[in-house]
């Protein structure tokens, strides 16, 4: 009797693991970042103390140090795949160090803080039911332009997509990104005052070393009562010595109250590949302005989130450019990684990071120029970018003159000067320096009435695994 119910149990066992899914190997990566920061002058103006701007780890002024501290493990079989990365991004201060709260320490916002948040910071799903049908879920990033101006979208959302290719040099995205999705608690279904949604399609198709890309995006911006349709092109790639990137994007939309959204942004640039040790670009941006924050038209060009801070040929990270210029910080009003002034003026609010940009900014017109290389043959392991952007604004109607009143603000803003020097100490480890200054022009001048300039700096000590 007992060998007849250890066999049935080995049977069963035996039955058990062969329908058990087979387990995968794991692989475990990750980096930390330490960030020891400077900022001086976001506003302007010398005369008066510094109000905290906000970076990727909370709010700050003046010197600190951040930390970027990431550890991501993933694993993939024949059709699918997951991914995931925790990270703890941080201000240095006794709290964190600690990890406890203390009475009076509550963050900008009024919460408290006992030592920095950590959780799952990006995630991705997929699986590939065949090459024109890939399917993937979570919250990572996803972008429409990024590769060219990063004037329309690109951030880590959650988000549901579909992709694959369609051909040989023809491949599409479809994505649904639920970027706000808060119901008001105590009243009907049918009121969701907190909700953002954005649905997009982009299609890529390969001409020789060119991909030419024509998206298109719908923006439910139910949290501002606003929809807006956006449509462009993009092409980039590469054409002999060139590595050419352009990209047009228009909007059409409304808000509820029967405002109408209309504007148009451009980008343009090339970067000749000399040779290892230089490669200059050249570059254009344009984002629309608006001339009349009475005249029922938003005008003002605002994208979903602006990128710009991480396109190829002008992104920089930590460039102060792509810094928080916004919220009183600074008249420029460009929020976190956006190079346009998407806040300024205020008034029909809709879109940008943080769904936080004016219908009436005063847009701009950026022309850039720059080089980047590999100074191996001089110094070992050093790589460098260098880059200084002149900046216009589009239309300064909106904009308020307090150093000569009753006149027309100027429409330079100014000029911005970036200096990156990497040394790659081993495939582990390296130390970047950011040296990027802000000269205001006589646009800023006029609406602050102060000629200080601004600057940040940015050292990195970076690990990788």
């Amino acid at each position: 009797m007992m060998k007849v119910l250890r066999f049935s149990i080995l049977a069963a066992l035996t039955v058990a693991l062969s329908t058990t899914p087979a387990w995968s190997a794991i692989e475990f990566f990750g980096t930390a970042k330490v960030k020891p920061t400077y900022y001086s002058n976001f506003d302007f103006d010398d005369s008066q103390p510094d109000t905290a701007a906000l970076n990727e780890a909370g709010w700050a002024s003046g010197e600190h140090i951040r930390s970027e501290v990431r550890l991501g493990w993933k694993a993939s079989g024949e059709k699918w795949r997951i991914k995931m990365i925790a990270e703890g991004d941080l201000i240095y201060n006794k709290n964190n160090a600690d990890r406890s709260f203390y009475v009076g320490a509550e963050d900008a916002n009024g919460l408290p803080n006992a030592g920095s948040e950590f959780g799952i910071e990006r995630a991705e799903f997929g699986y590939t039911f065949a090459p024109a049908l890939d399917f993937s879920t979570g919250w990572d990033i996803r972008a429409l332009d990024i590769k060219s101006g990063g004037l329309l979208y690109g951030d880590d959302h959650p988000f549901i997509g579909l992709k694959g290719a369609l051909a040989e040099k023809t491949k599409y995205e479809l994505l649904y990104i639920p970027i706000q999705n808060s119901e008001a608690i105590g009243v009907s279904d049918s009121t969701k005052t907190g909700d953002w949604r954005v649905y997009s399609l982009k299609l890529s198709q390969g001409i020789g070393g060119l991909t030419l890309s024509p998206l298109v995006a719908f923006s439910d911006n139910t949290a501002k009562q606003a929809q807006i349709t956006y449509y462009g092109l993009e092409l980039t790639g590469e054409a002999g010595a060139f590595k050419p990137a352009f990209e047009i994007v228009g909007s059409d939309g409304d808000f509820e109250n029967g405002t109408d959204i209309s504007s148009l942004a451009m980008f343009a640039g090339a970067e000749l590949m000399v040779n290892k040790a230089f490669k200059p670009y050249l570059a254009v941006r344009y984002a629309q302005g608006d001339d009349d924050t009475g005249d029922g038209e938003a005008e003002g060009w605002v994208g979903i989130t602006d990128i710009g801070r991480f396109t190829p040929l002008m992104g920089m990270d930590g460039n102060i450019l792509g810094e928080h210029l916004a919220s009183g910080a600074s008249i420029y009003n460009s929020p976190l990684y956006s190079f346009s002034p998407d806040r300024a003026v205020g008034g029909n609010a809709y879109g940008g990071i943080g769904n936080g940009s004016s219908g009436n900014n005063p847009g701009q017109k950026l022309f850039a120029i720059g080089a980047s290389g590999d100074l191996g043959a001089v110094a070992p392991a050093l790589l460098y970018k260098a880059q200084a952007f002149l900046i216009w604004y589009d239309d300064t109607t909106n904009l308020t003159n307090v150093r000569t009143p009753g006149e027309d603000v100027d429409e330079y803003a100014g000029t911005t000067f970036d200096l990156q020097l990497l040394w790659a100490a081993s495939k582990n480890f390296s130390v970047d320096y950011i040296f990027s200054a802000f000269d205001p022009g006589e646009g800023i001048e006029d609406q602050v009435d102060a000629d200080d300039t601004a600057f940040a700096h940015t050292l990195t000590f970076a690990w990788a695994y």
